[in-house]
């Protein structure tokens, strides 16, 4: 709620003074304010989202919210990103600067590069993913651009249109990587950050969402991750691909049996699977070892 927000409901300078001082409301920024109970309740997110809000109320065009602010309203994966700073950016700045936890970057965006999300304008999908990917990490960034792109494929192709008017800006290089490496039938943050370590670890690039079908046509399976040279398919093993597997009066244990019984089909098949949980995502080299070794038996069944 702004100051003006709550005088129109009926509180006085005074009132919103003294419920500041008793700590039932928080100042989020001058002029804006939130329940105290509210506050402390929100995740790094939703505390983001709100002084993005009260950011927001503030701006005149040309400026616009943009980079990981923009991929949080957006409703992108956040995994990875800083979220300490409330972006905004505008063309008629001389310099980037910080204020009042606001980073306002110079930046020339065209009319097409702005939308409004929940009456805020905002970089549209494409630009927020250049922006993210040339001020983040390579991994983070390929989460939102993979998210971004399942959302919108065509998104794609609008950022390396506009990646080859940017070269000189800064980020722009590992901007193009992640942009070229994206790819929207990621299904989730885990299966993203799988395939960035795929990479760290020097493996081929996998086909994705890889279907196998019997001779009869019939399909056996879908798998994650398919290297198809190799004989050999990758799984990322999250909790929301069991949960999704959960049917009516289903207890966890059916949905791992049916997941055995997918797995021994695509074996006999003639595949090696390999599996990846959350907790190895930060060892790429344990991976590349386990994934080598299957490729080399899968070699020997081609042979």
């Amino acid at each position: 709620m702004t100051r003006d927000q709550a005088r129109v409901a009926g509180y006085c300078p005074d009132d919103i003074d003294f419920l500041v001082r008793r700590g039932e409301w928080v100042s989020l920024r001058r002029g804006a304010y939130a329940e105290r109970h509210r506050v402390e309740a929100m995740s790094s997110e939703q505390h983001h989202l709100a002084l993005l809000h009260a950011v927001a109320r503030g701006l005149r065009a040309p400026a616009v919210v943009s980079h990981v602010s923009a991929a949080l309203l957006h409703g992108l994966p956040t995994w990875g990103l800083d979220l300490s700073e409330v972006h905004i950016s505008r063309h008629n700045l001389h310099a980037s600067r910080h204020e009042a936890g606001v980073h306002h970057h110079r930046g020339d965006i065209t009319g097409s590069e702005v939308v409004t999300v929940d009456g805020v304008r905002v970089t549209s999908l494409a630009r927020t993913v250049l922006d993210t990917a040339r001020t983040s990490s390579f991994e983070a960034a390929v989460v939102v651009a993979d998210a971004a792109f399942a959302r919108d494929p065509q998104a794609q192709s609008v950022a390396l249109d506009r990646l080859n008017t940017v070269r000189d800006w800064p980020g722009a290089r590992q901007a193009g990587s992640v942009v070229e490496f994206a790819d929207g039938r990621s299904e989730s943050v885990g299966e993203s950050r799988c395939r960035v370590c795929f990479r760290e670890a020097g493996l081929p690039r996998p086909v994705l969402q890889h279907e196998v079908f019997a001779k009869n046509g019939r399909l056996i399976g879908r798998a994650d991750y398919g290297f198809l040279e190799f004989r050999t398919l990758g799984e990322f093993d999250g909790k929301g691909k069991y949960l999704r597997g959960l049917r009516q009066g289903d207890t966890p244990g059916d949905v791992v049996w049916r997941e055995k019984k997918r797995e021994d089909r695509l074996r006999e098949q003639g595949f090696e699977i390999g599996r990846v949980v959350w907790a190895e995502l930060d060892r790429p080299a344990l991976i590349g070892v386990r994934f080598r070794a299957l490729f080399a038996r899968g070699r020997r069944y081609q042979a």
